[in-house]
């Protein structure tokens, strides 16, 4: 986990979704989160937790609904999760689909760790370890979903015994409570949601032997063949990428688009050996070639690149190369 976890952006899908309504506010969400329509759509893509986790938040606020959640876990069509929920939606019983989800939940994100637990007569899916970058209303739609399917592909009725969530009520705790038929803590020592451990054994009407062998092959294939996601060096140059152009450069911006402290972006770039102040080098270096290749002026140059007068372009320029702007076009013309 930490730095090199990542998030499939088939759960960003229904925060789009739940946008979809609203051109503005999706468009205000692209900006903020720095994804794309054509990234989203994208099903092998995967984004950091930072990104999840300012996804959320921008969805909670763009929407104006605090128990967004909910209404998403109403409003998810089946299957949106891929082969992840095929894997589950074909096991036997409601125990194995779990115990599948957990297994394979890192194919969609591997910044968190949730575990079954058994207690005594209580069957406890709980959150066993946070992302570094928490998504507090993810555990919200994790939880209600994981209600929804259950209800809706148990052979017999589903009762929820509790549901405790260790972050602050972000709403109406009664629509909480309405929703899943149960008691709901907010402000709890854990995240978890508790049913009976008779629910182990609750059989599915969608169970598929044959079908759930072909899809744990997949699966399981997927997770070895899953590539490393990308660290958080080039997360902090892609969004420099574009910052830059609208000076918005600083540390305290670039952080905050991460959903990160300015102090624990350092901290982390620190781990990979690197700083913010070295990245940005590296961007603003690389970027001035390719735009000295367009033939763009100097002038635009150091604009593009955020710096504060044309002057302080070439004497970095220099730094960098040895040369000035002026002496490197003219080597690269034939």
């Amino acid at each position: 986990m930490g730095s090199a976890a990542s998030v499939s952006t088939l759960l960003v899908r229904p925060l789009v979704a739940a946008l979809a309504g609203q051109p503005a506010a999706l468009e205000a969400f692209y900006r903020a989160t720095d994804l794309t329509a054509e990234l989203v759509a994208d099903v092998d893509a995967r984004l950091s937790p930072a990104q999840f986790c300012v996804a959320w938040a921008e969805a909670v606020r763009l929407s104006g609904d605090p128990t967004i959640a909910l209404r998403i876990a109403t409003a998810t069509p089946p299957g949106a999760f891929g082969i992840v929920e095929y894997v589950c939606r074909s096991a036997p019983t409601l125990g194995e689909a779990l115990r599948q989800w957990v297994r394979y939940l890192g194919l969609l994100d591997d910044a968190v760790l949730v575990g079954l637990v058994e207690e005594e007569d209580q069957l406890c899916v709980r959150l066993l370890q946070e992302s570094d970058a928490p998504a507090p209303a993810s555990h919200e739609l994790c939880f209600a979903l994981i209600v929804a399917h259950a209800r809706a592909l148990g052979a017999a009725p589903v009762t929820v015994t509790a549901v405790e969530f260790a972050h602050r009520c972000p709403g109406d705790l009664a629509a909480y409570q309405r929703w899943f038929d149960a008691p709901v803590r907010f402000d709890a020592e854990t995240t978890q949601l508790v049913m009976s451990r008779t629910a182990l054994r609750l059989g599915l009407t969608t169970a598929d032997a044959s079908l759930a062998a072909i899809l744990t092959r997949h699966a399981d294939a997927l997770h070895v063949e899953r590539p490393e996601p990308p660290d958080l060096r080039s997360q902090v140059k892609r969004v420099l990428g574009a910052a830059l152009r609208s000076n918005d450069a600083q540390i305290e911006q670039v952080a905050r688009r991460l959903g990160l402290t300015p102090r624990s972006l350092q901290r982390r770039l620190k781990d990979e050996g690197a700083s913010f102040q070295s990245v940005r080098e590296d961007v603003r270096r690389e970027l001035a070639g390719r735009y000295l290749d367009d033939n763009l002026s100097f002038a635009e140059i150091s604009f593009l690149l955020g710096f504060s007068e044309p002057s302080a372009f070439f004497r970095a320029f220099k730094r960098w190369t040895g040369l000035t702007p002026l002496e490197s076009r003219q080597r690269a013309r034939p």
